[in-house]
């Protein structure tokens, strides 16, 4: 048999030999650079009106460091160069920018293309916009699974173009587009919605303004079934707020100074806590509150959780709260729609063992064991890594397990007809839907 000579090599052994063989990497690179000098002069000399030089940039692969070190300094070479030439200089950056967010603005081009954003990636487009503008165009904006009929509802879509609109203003040093291609498999009717809406919506500038995070009249009527939460002067009424505001400092003192004045931490955590989330979860879910603002909400509500557990245990008379396993399966490094459920499902009595990110099938199946869960709780922000779910379904049946445990799942492109189709217990399209689902699963298990 022949010995076949690689010669290439895949990102993990790049950056294995990137990190154990630096020197003779550099002095490769150095000896490739006249290539590149080359190709820059043709460019410069070229009718070309726009020119991309540098893609695929994302911060799990070109992390802030190498970015940094080995490709800003060609792109601040570049960038001005062109644009005093008269041609607009781009880069492709659709991956997961989180990382370099203040380090792309400052490499010297001037478009950055195909931007996906949340719920694809952790950036919203808003935010985007608002450190970006001033710097750099942004192109793109939507992201593909918007276009999806089994991953986007009608209702979702909607709501993604209308909070597009609400937020990216004044509009100008945007060129919306699909991050960063269209699928096959796309509702082409909604492309071509897309297209209505910027013609119709677009003319700028645009003259949305940004949302009201939360309405206070508006978080009263929504609790107008209950009297006693919409009251300002109600005992709860405090804490409630503070959840609501996000002010996760002062929360265990409020905590202690109802249970000092003889309030039972049930009612605490029902009439306080857990309405306080009750509020955020419809506007969270019609795109009047995001989520960094659900996040600073849930923080708040852990740490009062944390002050009534002790209490929350004496008032259980020896029941054991329904203990949930919760992880992002294998592949995904995305957390904050899995810590919102985590938080919201500590918030609502249960025990939860958060597996964390990047969870492997066995780590789900000895976690299973281990902790002998009610629940297992599945996340997935990627299509990519959708495909692990069924696994660990598949898993948890041959480790003889499946009767033993409900399995939910959830995250950004999970679809109830996903659930079922793996063989799932239940989906939930949100933290508020998920805490529901638990009770659910837990009663009838």
């Amino acid at each position: 048999m022949h010995h076949i000579q690689k010669d290439f090599l895949d990102a993990t052994e790049f950056y294995y030999h990137y990190h154990d063989h630096a020197g003779p990497m550099i002095r490769l690179a150095e000896k490739m650079s006249h290539y590149y000098e080359e190709a820059f002069k043709l460019v410069l000399a070229s009718p070309a009106k726009a020119v991309l030089w540098g893609a695929n940039f994302d911060d799990m692969i070109t992390y802030p460091t190498y970015f940094v070190k080995e490709i800003q300094p060609w792109l601040r070479k570049v960038g001005p160069a062109f644009r005093e030439n008269g041609q607009v200089s781009i880069c492709h950056c659709d991956g997961e920018n989180l990382g370099l967010m203040d380090i792309l603005p400052a490499s010297g081009f001037q478009v950055a293309e195909a931007i996906c954003p949340w719920p694809m990636t952790k950036v919203k487009i808003e935010e985007y916009y608002q450190r970006w503008r001033d710097r750099l165009t942004i192109f793109g904006g939507i992201p593909s699974n918007i276009l999806l009929d089994d991953l986007t509802s009608e209702a979702d879509f909607e709501g993604y173009l209308d909070s597009m609109f609400k937020h990216l203003v004044p509009g100008d040093r945007l060129i919306v587009g699909i991050a960063d291609t269209t699928p096959p498999q796309a509702n082409w009717d909604r492309l071509r919605r897309i297209g209505d809406r910027i013609n119709k919506e677009g003319r700028l500038p645009l003259q949305a303004g940004q949302a009201v995070l939360v309405n206070p009249a508006a978080a009263a009527e929504s609790l107008a079934g209950d009297p006693g939460r919409a009251n300002p002067k109600d005992q709860y009424h405090d804490i409630r707020q503070m959840v609501l505001d996000g002010e996760d400092e002062g929360i265990a003192g409020e905590v202690e100074k109802l249970l000092q004045a003889g309030l039972p931490a049930r009612e605490i955590m029902a009439r306080g806590l857990v309405a306080a989330m009750d509020i955020i979860s419809p506007l969270f879910k019609a795109g009047q509150v995001f989520i960094p603002e659900v996040l600073l909400s849930a923080r708040a509500m852990n740490q009062a959780v944390q002050t009534l557990e002790p209490h929350l245990k004496d008032a259980s008379g020896g029941v054991q709260p329904a203990a949930i396993v919760l992880g992002t399966v294998f592949g995904d490094l995305h957390d904050i729609g899995k810590n919102m459920v985590a938080t919201m499902l500590k918030g609502a009595g249960f025990q939860v063992i958060d597996l964390g990110i990047n969870v492997s099938v066995e780590a789900f199946i000895e976690a299973i064991k281990k902790h002998r869960p009610r629940l297992l709780g599945l996340s997935a922000l990627l299509t990519t890594t959708m495909p692990e779910m069924p696994k660990i379904i598949a898993s948890v049946t041959e480790a003889g397990l499946r009767d033993k445990v409900s399995i939910m799942v959830g995250g950004a492109p999970v679809t109830a007809k996903f659930a079922k189709d793996i063989g799932a217990d239940g989906y939930s399209g949100d933290a508020g839907e998920a805490v529901e689902l638990a009770r659910r699963l837990s009663a009838a298990s």
